[in-house]
């Protein structure tokens, strides 16, 4: 079960309400699977393994057209963002759709990662198709080209997986060991055809000691994780290049309230993330795009990403980041501000602002306000 705090906006209730989730203290994690609908679910094995952190899970405003309810007593309701815009209205049905079968490109700066760009390019045909999930057992194993409708268990060393795609998603942490060198390129975590949403809130890559190259994300409620540094195997991790469009099915705010995250660190060690898209409007309850705690993190460096929605849309509260640099936030996509950050942490920080933003072309169209927060 997820640990929860209910996040009020400053203006309405300047105090923080949080729950405690009490775990059992058995003083080790193991790993448990668990499937729910025929795909790995982190609700049961998490908790366990140390991939749910306590504080993955602040409550955030909604970012729907309508006002904003939070629950708490009492509760409160206020309006949490201005009416959309050209740049950060929420991207609708069919262009999602189109988005993510639309592959292939380059998207260097000035652009920033599309759907057209990363992950399997315009037109592709997978060479083998795999019914179920795909456990890797052997080191050095190649997987191209591979479409596979469950999900890719990574249980070796010095795997690659490119070119491939996958409905449920890439895991190399299991049984306590973090099975590295793991490098994902031209890879993307969607869902099945006919299917806009996903009630899976795996997260779509993790954990740790491994590289996500032109990585793809559509209509998922997690992008990638970074954790498990105490354990066999960590190691540091890369995720450049990506785009993550991050959304969560009608109705499941109020009833679930998952508070998906773009990049979330829990226990994580260092990572590295550059030049990614993160796109979390269609997530009424988020946390952040970006999200780095004060749990047990190493920290980041953090350059050139693109990033919308969430209730702050960079969170960077835990760890030690030297570079905080270039990094371009959608004005109007944020419930409560652009940023929350802990700037005795980070070493550099310039060039980052708020920003209008094409999401047709992937380019920035002209910058609101330099972010001078540190």
């Amino acid at each position: 079960m997820k640990h929860r705090r209910k996040f009020r906006p400053k203006a309405l209730a300047p105090v923080l309400a949080t729950v405690f989730v009490v775990l059992s203290a058995t003083g080790a994690f193991v790993f448990q699977s668990y499937l729910k609908n025929g795909e790995p679910n982190r609700a049961a094995d998490a908790v366990a393994d140390g991939r749910i952190p306590e504080s993955d899970q602040l409550t955030q405003p909604s970012l729907g057209p309508s006002a904003l309810s939070v629950s708490a007593s009492p509760s409160v309701s206020a309006p949490v963002s201005p009416s959309p815009s050209a740049s950060s209205a929420k991207p609708s049905s069919s262009a999602t759709t189109k988005a993510a079968s639309s592959g292939g490109g380059s998207c260097a700066l000035p652009r920033y990662p599309t759907a057209a760009c990363t992950g399997v390019p315009a037109g592709w045909k997978p060479k083998k198709t795999v019914n179920g999930s795909l456990t890797i057992t052997k080191a050095g194993t190649v997987v191209k080209d591979q479409l596979v409708t469950g999900s890719i268990l990574v249980k070796a060393a010095d795997v690659t997986i490119s070119n491939s795609r996958v409905y449920g998603s890439i895991d190399n942490f299991h049984g306590n060991v973090v099975y590295g060198h793991l490098t994902i390129k031209d890879t993307e975590v969607v869902n099945p055809p006919g299917q806009q949403y996903s009630e899976n809130d795996q997260y779509a890559f993790g954990v740790a000691d491994y590289t996500c190259l032109r990585c793809k994300v559509i209509n998922r409620m997690e992008g990638w994780r970074v954790g498990a540094s105490d354990y066999s195997g960590a190691g540091n991790v890369l995720i450049q290049d990506s785009f993550a469009q991050l959304a969560v099915p009608p109705g499941m705010c109020a009833s679930d309230d998952p508070h998906g995250d773009g990049i979330q660190a829990y226990g994580g060690p260092k990572v590295t993330i550059r030049h990614n898209t993160i796109d979390q409007r269609l997530d009424d309850c988020p946390t952040a795009p970006i999200f780095i705690p004060d749990q047990g993190n190493a920290g980041a460096t953090v350059q050139d990403n693109l990033l919308a929605g969430g209730g702050y849309a960079l969170r960077l509260t835990g760890g030690d980041f030297p570079s905080v640099t270039g990094n371009k936030i959608v004005q109007g996509s944020f419930g409560y501000g652009p940023v929350e950050l802990s700037c005795g942490l980070i070493d550099n920080f310039s060039g980052n602002a708020t920003v209008t933003y094409d999401w047709s072309s992937g380019k920035v169209t002209g910058q609101v306000k330099t972010i001078n927060e540190c």
